[in-house]
């Protein structure tokens, strides 16, 4: 249920969650804030690049909390007519009542305001345009994908105990990914097309940098020679695969400490066509180039869809059972009384939306403008808003029911 404007809170959405509690949405528009005559006359095209991406990281760092029931969802909204993207940053806020929800989108705002000098943001005042640019369309089957960190499964040439298959997670690996090929593309879509950014702040789940490390060691064992084998006397090779898996998990282990994200990239298009392939490839191409460690994952059955439909309506950023285990058996999906190891579930579901700063920088992409570039965003006003001071993780199907926005 919705609740347009609430008593003391313009622009605020409120959504009632099924057990009572609520959801407040709040948004601004984004334009790239116009180049000045002479702005950095000096510096290359990389050193402006460079700045662009350390002032969005340093907003990214300001917007994170330990409140975890926070979202922050980055769209991109095509117009076909126009040409142009209509880009907006969307909060989700819970709160154990609608006031509790209210007050605390209000404490978001001033952080969420203070945008990049190359970015000029406007607070979006009408709750139904809020509604607006959560909903622009409800994606049909097929006319919605995610990109996802690569899930990859292989059985080992050398056993682990009794454990006979291993299985990663890639990460985004884009030192300084630029998303300039997607807008040029999106604002080209012959058909309206959403792009999705919505990151959840989060801290390293308590022993996970142990299990990963000891996971990395014991990769790393097997992906050395072993003595040569008692019956036949040859050499026992190490095993290539886990020496891919050796380094990743030994990465992940030092990288995911501390302050994260937890992230989620949808794409979506208005129609009955599918999803244009370039365009979720030019993303996944975007922030994994290095290791091809994203992969496009489309719903697999009706409660696929469904869950995905929600994610992208609903700032959610709920499993999708079966496209997101990717190539991994059904067998390995569940653990079997703590026997899994080198293949364990809860670790690899850890792992796969986990993003750290850097790869949060990766996806997060504000809009920017060039000198002598296509103007591809709407532009809105360009006088920055000043904010008025002021459920478990998981499922937030309230925002979100039978394919259509909340009421």
């Amino acid at each position: 249920m919705a609740e347009a404007d609430p008593e003391g809170a313009p622009g605020v959405l409120l959504r009632a969650a099924p057990s009572g509690e609520s959801w407040a949405y709040v948004a601004f528009s984004l334009s790239p804030a116009p180049l000045p005559e002479g702005l950095y006359p000096e510096f290359s095209e990389a050193r402006r690049r460079a700045d662009r991406i350390t002032a969005e990281r340093t907003w990214l760092a300001a917007l994170w909390t330990d409140r975890t029931t926070a979202r922050w969802d980055l769209r991109f909204i095509s117009d076909p007519v126009s040409g142009r993207i209509e880009t907006a940053v969307i909060a989700q806020l819970y709160g154990a009542s609608p006031a509790a929800a209210v007050r605390a989108a209000l404490d978001a705002l001033p952080a969420l305001a203070r945008f990049p000098a190359h970015v000029t943001g406007t607070r979006v005042e009408d709750p139904a345009e809020i509604a607006r640019l959560l909903a622009p369309f409800v994606p049909q089957w097929g006319a919605i994908a995610e990109i996802r960190k690569r899930i990859t499964c292989r059985p080992l040439t050398r056993v682990w105990g009794a454990e006979r298959v291993g299985t990663t997670v890639s990460r985004f690996d884009a030192p300084d990914a630029s998303w300039d090929r997607i807008w040029t593309h999106l604002a080209a879509e012959p058909r309206r097309t959403v792009v999705s950014v919505c990151l959840e702040p989060c801290s390293a789940p308590p022993g996970l940098t142990e299990g990963l490390t000891m996971r990395a060691q014991a990769f790393g064992t097997l992906a050395e020679p072993a003595p040569p084998d008692p019956m036949y006397g040859l050499p026992v090779p190490g095993d290539p695969f886990a020496r891919e898996a050796h380094g990743l998990y030994e990465a992940a282990a030092r990288r995911y400490t501390g302050r994260l994200h937890r992230a989620r990239v949808s794409v979506a298009v208005e129609g009955e066509d599918p999803v244009s392939d370039v365009l979720t490839g030019l993303i996944s191409h975007a922030v994994a180039p290095r290791s091809s460690g994203a992969v496009v994952v489309r719903p697999q059955g009706p409660e696929d869809h469904r869950v995905a439909c929600g994610n992208l309506l609903g700032v959610n950023r709920d499993w999708q059972r079966d496209a997101y285990w990717q190539e991994v058996p059904g067998a390995l999906r569940t653990s079997l009384a703590g026997q899994l190891w080198l293949s364990d579930p809860g670790t690899v579901t850890v792992l796969a939306d986990l993003v750290d700063a850097d790869e949060a920088a990766t996806v997060f992409r504000l809009p920017h403008e060039e000198p002598g570039g296509p103007d591809l965003f709407v532009l809105k006003s360009r006088a920055p808003h000043d904010p008025h001071p002021g459920a478990p993780a998981g499922s937030t199907d309230a925002g979100w029911t039978d394919f259509g926005p909340a009421v």
